[in-house]
């Protein structure tokens, strides 16, 4: 499912150079999540918004693009839904 996601940036972005580079701020972006907030402090991911609200916001990146992957081109970003 990552997989797909990633395609799908590389598959809709018109210069590759910055396809490329968008595919690796994916993974640079998760590894700075943990150093947002302390997770340490508090357990509760209600009490953690920063954290909670890149979760939240990556998940649903990644499942739109996923099942834009799957669909073709001129579909893909809107799900063939506008």
């Amino acid at each position: 499912m990552v997989f797909l996601s990633v395609f799908q940036i590389l598959r809709t972005v018109p210069n590759k150079l910055l396809g490329v580079l968008l595919m690796v701020l994916v993974p640079a972006g998760l590894l700075t999540v943990p150093f947002l907030e302390n997770v340490n402090k508090f357990q509760n991911p209600f009490r953690r918004p920063v954290a909670t609200t890149v979760f939240l916001i990556g998940t649903t990146m990644a499942l739109w693009l996923s099942i834009g992957a799957t669909l073709p081109i001129e579909k893909s970003l809107t799900l063939g839904l506008f």
